[in-house]
């Protein structure tokens, strides 16, 4: 056996899962073992009954104050709301929204429709017409100017660049290519060698009293001056960086280690445990309330509600149904035809006065002569309303007039 194999734990030797024996067979791994769940502190066990206890008592009137408050929000919407919903919904169907286009849309509608879209029709043709016309123009005016320019000024250009410009332009331009040939070789042996003389003294004495002693103050003075500057800044950077660490960092360190990570982690576990204790209590305020509401709900129905429709039922209607089967509608009947004697009575009455009063003035003043018909408007119609006595539908129910109730009328 190896030493890496006797160096190995007892359990990864022994376990087949593990990737194989001490003696090095290979064997395929199984499935994994779920992980087991955390086990809980002790802190989370101590309180966790007593909060859910206490909040419970706490939760458990706004739950049921909750309930009752749906439980009215709900008969509500069900009795005055919908109702009220669908009245102004067919308020706004039948009246409002009419009036609200007749007044606010239709108008508009009416004037975009009927004048601002014809007359920018025709504001559209008309300046399309107009437009057409200053193109055309345009066009011609532009044909006109270009030929005159072309006439005018092009060809007389064009012969004076070519006949003129062009020969004065090559003369020129030989005479400075001559001139330019004389300044050059006078400026390169009469000028230049004197010149490069001059240059190389005017760099040796650059080096020798301006580079060697700027190189001399560079190596012996500005070198070792900056190289103590640099350890000087290092050893003053080393002494803050541990007075920082040792200072403030262990400090800090120490605090947030044995001080504030503890205490963060019992709030957050007090803080969890309130608030699973919250979501408990409410769930069994809810179960509890509704159990309770049900409860009063069936005390109700069984001492308000079942006698209420039993009564109702069994006395109520039935008595109603009586008194409008024998009592009212018979009364009705008999209303509605004492009705129909009396009318007819009264109506047989007045046309015998009637006819005695025509008779009276007939013997007294002689019979009235006919009056001149004039033509109605409107072809002769009268435009009545429906319903009315003197239409055609109710021509037929109405009983006919006597002729001198008539003359008598047109007295």
């Amino acid at each position: 056996m190896s030493d890496a194999q006797e160096r190995l734990p007892v359990s990864l030797a022994k376990d087949p899962a593990a990737g194989g024996t001490a003696s090095g067979g290979a064997r395929p791994a199984g499935p994994a073992a779920p992980a087991a769940p955390a086990p809980e502190g002790c802190l989370a066990v101590v309180i966790r009954i007593p909060v859910r206890i206490v909040t419970l008592l706490l939760v458990l009137p706004v739950r049921m104050l909750w309930d009752a408050l749906i439980v009215c929000g709900r008969a509500l919407k069900r009795t005055l709301w919908v109702p009220f919903a669908r009245a102004m919904s067919r308020l706004w169907d039948a009246v409002l929204a009419p009036v609200l286009y007749a007044v606010f849309v239709w108008p508009w509608t009416a004037l975009w429709r009927y004048v601002l879209a014809p007359v920018g029709r025709g504001a559209a043709w008309l300046a399309a017409l107009v437009g057409s016309g200053i193109a055309a123009a345009a066009r011609g005016i532009g044909a006109a100017l270009s030929w005159l320019g072309r006439t005018l000024l092009v060809i007389p250009a064009t012969w004076l660049y070519r006949q003129v410009l062009t020969p004065v332009g090559h003369g020129i331009l030989a005479v400075l290519r001559g001139a330019g040939s004389g300044l050059a070789w006078l400026g390169r042996y009469g000028l230049l060698v004197p010149g490069k003389a001059l240059w190389a003294a005017a760099v040796w004495l650059v080096g020798l009293l301006v580079v060697v002693p700027a190189v001399f103050l560079y190596r012996w003075v500005l070198t070792p001056l900056g190289h103590g500057v640099i350890a000087a800044v290092r050893a003053a950077v080393a002494a803050l960086a541990w007075l920082w660490r040792y200072a403030v960092l262990a400090p800090c360190g120490f605090v947030y280690r044995w001080i504030l990570a503890p205490v963060g982690r019992a709030a957050a576990v007090v803080a969890r445990e309130i608030a699973d204790a919250l979501g408990h209590a409410w769930r069994v305020a809810g179960r509890i309330s509704r159990a309770v509401f049900r409860f009063i709900g069936a005390v109700l129905r069984f001492l308000v509600v079942d006698p209420v429709v039993w009564v109702w039922r069994n006395a109520v209607r039935p008595l109603g149904r009586g008194l409008r089967d024998h009592v009212w509608r018979p009364v009705a009947r008999a209303v509605r035809e004492a009705g129909r004697g009396v009318r007819a009575a009264f109506a047989a009455a007045r046309d015998s006065v009637r006819q005695t009063r025509a008779e009276l003035r007939r013997a007294l003043f002689g019979a009235p002569s006919e009056p001149e018909r004039q033509p109605l408007p409107g072809n002769g119609r009268v435009p009545w309303g429906a319903g009315s006595p003197h239409s055609r539908a109710s021509a037929s129910k109405t009983p006919a007039r006597q002729p001198d109730d008539a003359d008598f009328r047109t007295l």
